[in-house]
């Protein structure tokens, strides 16, 4: 009995050593460190939902358009609720400090896009959710390969398939920067060679400054009058666009029928393979 009692107690005693041990490794533990543990809890979280029951992919197959949007919303806020306010940490390694805030970008970028999935808002999806997921791996992938993050060993297949789209991530992300500036940088002027007595043309030269070849192009042009007021709209396909060359996108306004314009309000969408 005296021998049992004794090893009841040497086993509460070390229960209570490691705990400790635990509890000072976490107050140790650097903000940086902190993000990297959180963002795995995080992940961990969210595949957890995915594998579960309720969420998993064959149910989600038959999901309403509704029931979809309620798991996608779940997926990520379980991870903004394991990870937190970045202004609750004070980094002490910039480019972990980067990868965080692109990585949080992705998530809000997620958030915003659960409205449009199982919708035909096609566009929008790809600007918003899967360019939030294609910044999620790309961070997932610098943070594992140069500051050891990693999951449980139930989520490494998950963990490595990620990893493994970083080529096509980056891809998407670098071309939808592009367009994303595009939009807001492209200026059409007036081209009097391509221009006759029933229509008006207005050409821009593209330069294509990524490292990709651009599949298609899309660009579309609202012609506004003084009050805002949409007056025409027309659009311009481009394809095939090589990394570092340029293109000329031609638009045409038909002046005899709407009359002027104030400005133009011009929108560029972008697929790759």
């Amino acid at each position: 009995m005296k021998r049992i009692l004794v090893l009841l107690i040497s086993i509460v005693m070390l229960t209570f050593m490691l705990t400790g041990c635990t509890e000072q490794a976490g107050e140790n533990m650097s903000d940086d460190e902190r993000f990297i543990a959180n963002l795995e809890k995080g992940l961990e979280a969210r595949w957890a939902l995915t594998e579960s029951e309720e969420y998993n992919n064959e149910k989600m197959e038959s999901a309403s358009t509704a029931q979809l949007q309620k798991a996608d919303r779940l997926f990520v806020e379980s991870e903004l609720d394991a990870i937190g306010d970045l202004a609750d940490y004070e980094f002490e390694d910039t480019e972990i400090k980067q990868l965080a805030e692109k990585y949080m970008k992705g998530l809000q970028l997620q958030k915003e896009g659960v409205q449009y999935q199982g919708t035909t808002e096609y566009t929008k999806q790809q600007q918003t959710w899967d360019l939030g997921y294609y910044y999620r791996i790309i961070c997932i992938s610098e943070l594992h390969d140069k500051y050891g993050l990693t999951v449980n060993s139930r989520y490494k297949q998950v963990f490595e398939d990620c990893i493994a789209e970083v080529v096509t991530a980056k891809k998407a992300v670098a071309v939808q920067e592009f367009v994303d500036k595009l939009s807001a940088t492209i200026e059409y002027s007036l081209d009097y060679e391509k221009s006759d007595e029933w229509d008006t043309c207005y050409t821009a030269i593209i330069n294509n400054t990524t490292d990709y070849e651009i599949d298609s192009l899309e660009i579309d042009v609202d012609f506004l009058d003084a009050n805002g007021v949409v007056v025409y709209q027309t659009a311009d396909y481009l394809s095939n666009i090589k990394p570092g060359s340029k293109i000329k996108s031609s638009i045409y306004y038909y002046e005899d029928i709407t009359g002027g314009f104030d400005r133009m309000d011009i929108k560029v969408s972008a697929w790759c393979d």
